[in-house]
């Protein structure tokens, strides 16, 4: 059984992705700012976290999937919201890689996707 450590489980791509790793049979746990929310919308089953602390130094993921960011579409893109994008994504980012790095089995697949995208000039 593979087992997953998925960051942004309960976005657009990371609910799907995590629907069909359990479907599949794939041990899970999710990583998420807010666990209590993160297990009411994803499937029975899935462990939840809400820090990589909570995580165990001995315990191993096959595979790390890291989709988190705060949502690109809540708010109008201003400067300082640019910067708070920018910030969800490279700090967790970061973090997972040192995690893995001091892990005494680091996963053997790290994948890492980050929404973004240009709309044109919006005025």
């Amino acid at each position: 059984m593979q087992r997953y450590l998925v960051t942004g489980g309960t976005g657009f791509v990371g609910h799907a992705l995590c629907q069909r790793l359990v479907h599949h049979g794939a041990a899970l746990t999710v990583l998420s700012r807010n666990p209590a929310r993160a297990s009411s919308l994803l499937p029975a089953g899935i462990r939840t976290v809400g820090s990589l602390d909570q995580l165990a130094p001995t315990e191993h993921f096959d595979v790390v999937v890291n989709l988190a960011g705060e949502p690109i579409a809540a708010k109008r893109w201003s400067a300082k919201r640019k910067r708070v994008l920018e910030a969800s994504r490279i700090d967790l980012t970061r973090k997972l890689v040192d995690w893995m790095l001091a892990s005494s089995r680091p996963p053997r697949v790290f994948v890492s996707a980050s929404a973004i995208g240009y709309y044109g000039d919006q005025g």
